[in-house]
């Protein structure tokens, strides 16, 4: 579901799919620190998948959150104020 010929890709019905709990394992999986604030490491993924799982944190989960780059690789940077929510 999450590979499409090799490729790895986020599922139309990712909001459907992520629950607290899987939310919780990818944040412990693939995220630092920075600062007071968070990174989630998206690197794999095309612009338009990075797109759909911030959104999804947005929209399912209230969390306030943009995109940020590092040397061309996609982050989803959640802010410090949100961070209580996770």
């Amino acid at each position: 579901m999450f590979y499409n010929l090799n490729v790895k890709i986020v599922p139309n019905n990712i909001y459907e799919l992520l629950t607290t709990r899987g939310l919780a394992f990818w944040i412990m999986d693939d995220s630092s620190r920075y600062g007071d604030d968070l990174h989630i490491s998206v690197y794999a993924f095309f612009n338009k998948d990075v797109y759909k799982l911030m959104f999804t944190l947005q929209n399912k989960f209230n969390i306030k959150c943009s995109i940020h780059y590092n040397k061309d690789k996609n982050l989803i940077f959640i802010f410090s104020k949100n961070l209580w929510i996770i």
